[in-house]
């Protein structure tokens, strides 16, 4: 048996959700190892040896993978974003399909689920409409220098397992060229300047971090600088060099954060030209096209085109009609109450965030829906003390961390003619569902993954349950 230690070759089978490759010792024992793919033969060294599995770094890839590809981008291996990029695409979906396959196998138990392929990516560079972009003093070197620079300025991303570590990135694929210009003009304009960043050590410092919004159909783009203070002399340079440089951008907002730990968020904002928001189209057919209003601190779905394509095959699945009144939990900013309100009799959002039911309202307004309604409440009360019999389809589209149990237990005796479960962790779906499928009342209807995030281990998937 392996030890702790031992340097033994094996053979990658296949990869871990989280992107690891797994291989199988002669005896069945099973191994993770991080930068492998499926096909590769290599010698790994067991650093971490557990009673179920073991944890090893690679020593040498003796045989390389026939799926591998040359990563485009030169900071691949460091920074934590595109983990999988030298992963053939068709590959990555494939992968993709088979985690959401596993999770509702294994932990849900639903063995007879019949999963299609995941839907793919047009673009599987540069298809983000968001990044956010850090600063720090500390930077990530491959090799340490023997003199440190006395005024360490970085603008970046973070390497993975450092907190402070950050990679001082020149160029990124994941959103566009403008947001590379920005990013570069971004660091040296503030660096020439010997302006300060933010220590969470020191708690002290001025620039916190740099967010780039870009609408995919209206073109609309933002620059959200986060500071520990507001300078306004600093701000209306920095504003005024990024219109004469960018006339792209259509608006720059300082957002001013004296919060202790590094949250890329807001108390206060200033807009120094432009709106202070953008505005982004949705198209869910020919016949359907709704406009959002996205402020600095709204969420939406960070990949325009493949949201498009989520939110189609939800409402295909769902089989809406005009009798339908329709619970839509975790509505946010009320995306998907908009995009289906033609489609169903009356659509009611509940969301506990205060601020995304404001955005939701102006959404609807701008819209001009009238058979939309949002509320801002807990969902677990609201659903205990309001109850459900007013509705006969539900929507679910939680965070990572899924459904708290009391609701998988209200919904588990409910009486919906459909729910509609969205969700960014197969994991924790399947063990949401499980739950709501075990009083026997709903069973899974249809299924369909999309790949939201290319060259990343994630996957959004839905789920549509019907009555038993």
């Amino acid at each position: 048996m392996i030890k702790k230690g031992d340097e033994i070759k094996l053979d990658i089978i296949e990869l871990s959700s989280e992107g690891k490759g797994i291989s199988r010792t002669d005896e069945g024992f099973v191994v993770f190892s991080e930068k492998t793919l499926p096909g590769d033969s290599a010698v790994l060294k067991i650093r971490k040896k557990k009673p179920n599995y073991a944890e090893a770094t690679v020593v040498d890839v003796i045989q390389n993978s026939p799926f591998r590809v040359n990563p485009l981008c030169s900071y691949f291996g460091i920074c934590g974003g595109c983990k999988i990029q030298n992963y053939d695409y068709q590959k990555q979906i494939e992968f993709k399909t088979n985690v959401v396959k596993d999770a509702l196998e294994r932990i849900g138990g639903f063995e007879t689920a019949e999963v299609p392929r995941a839907l793919s990516c047009d673009d599987v560079f540069f298809y983000r409409n968001k990044m956010e972009f850090s600063f720090s003093d500390d930077e990530w070197k491959s090799i340490p220098e023997p003199i440190k620079d006395e005024n360490p300025f970085v603008l970046g991303l973070h390497v993975p397992k450092f907190h402070s570590k950050l990679i001082d990135i020149k160029e990124c694929f994941l959103q566009s060229e403008l947001s590379n210009n920005i990013l570069n003009f971004t660091r040296e304009f503030f660096k020439s300047r010997n302006i300060s960043v933010y220590s969470t050590k020191t708690q002290s410092g001025f620039l916190r971090f740099l967010i780039i919004r870009q609408s995919r159909n209206t073109h609309d783009v933002m620059v959200n600088l986060i500071t520990y203070k507001y300078d306004d002399e600093l701000m209306k340079e920095y504003s005024g060099e990024v219109a004469k440089l960018f006339p792209a951008v259509t608006t720059v907002v300082n957002s001013v954060s004296q919060k202790l730990s590094q949250v890329a968020y807001g108390e206060e904002e200033i807009v120094l030209f432009g709106s202070g928001f953008i505005t982004e189209k949705l198209k869910t057919s020919e016949l359907s096209c709704r406009e959002f209003r996205i402020s600095p601190r709204s969420f939406f779905q960070t990949n325009t085109r493949q949201a498009e394509r989520l939110f189609s095959a939800m409402m295909k699945m769902s089989d809406f009609n005009m009798s339908d009144t329709v619970l839509d939990l975790y509505c946010g900013t009320g995306t998907i109450a908009i995009l289906i309100a033609d489609s169903v009799n009356k659509v009611l959002g509940v969301e506990l965030s205060e601020a995304a039911i404001d955005d939701a309202l102006i959404n609807t307004s701008l819209n001009e829906i009238s058979n939309v309604e949002f509320l801002c409440a807990d969902i677990k009360q609201f659903l205990e003390s309001t109850g459900v019999k007013n509705y006969n389809k539900v929507i679910v589209d939680p965070p990572r961390s899924g459904l708290h149990p009391g609701i998988c237990g209200v919904l588990s005796e409910s009486d919906f003619d459909k729910i509609i479960y969205v969700s960014c962790n197969p994991h924790t779906q399947a063990r949401d569902l499980k739950i709501i499928c075990s009083v026997g009342k709903y069973r899974i209807e249809s299924i369909q993954p999309v790949d939201m995030f290319p060259h990343t281990f994630h996957v959004e998937n839905i789920i549509v349950l019907a009555k038993e």
